[in-house]
C-alpha cells in the first residue's frame, strides 16, 4: 500500500507506536510543529523524536524492514 499510495503529492507520515505514550506525544508535536498559527510558541512546538515520527521512505520502504520486500514490486525474491 505504502509504495503506490506514499507519492511526492500527498507524502506518508508513520509513527511508530511500540509505546503508545510516545507515540502519542511525538504524533502532537509533529502537527504543532508543522502547522502555523498565532501564538505558536517554538520553544513547546518541537519537532518530534526521528526515530518514532517519519517519512514511509525513510521507515518503511527500507529492504531490511519487514514490509520492505513486499511493498516493492521490483526486489521481490523468487523460491526456488
Amino acid at each position: 500500500m505504502f509504495f503506490y499510495t506514499d507519492t511526492a503529492d500527498a507524502p506518508w507520515t508513520v509513527v511508530k507506536s511500540n509505546d503508545k505514550k510516545r507515540a502519542r506525544l511525538n504524533c502532537m508535536r509533529h502537527f504543532l510543529s508543522t502547522l502555523d498559527y498565532p501564538g505558536k510558541d517554538l520553544n513547546i512546538a518541537q519537532p518530534p523524536q526521528p526515530e518514532i515520527v517519519g517519512s514511509a521512505q525513510r521507515v518503511v520502504h527500507r529492504a531490511d524492514h519487514i514490509l520492505g520486500t513486499a511493498l516493492h514490486p521490483d526486489t521481490r525474491r523468487v523460491k526456488a
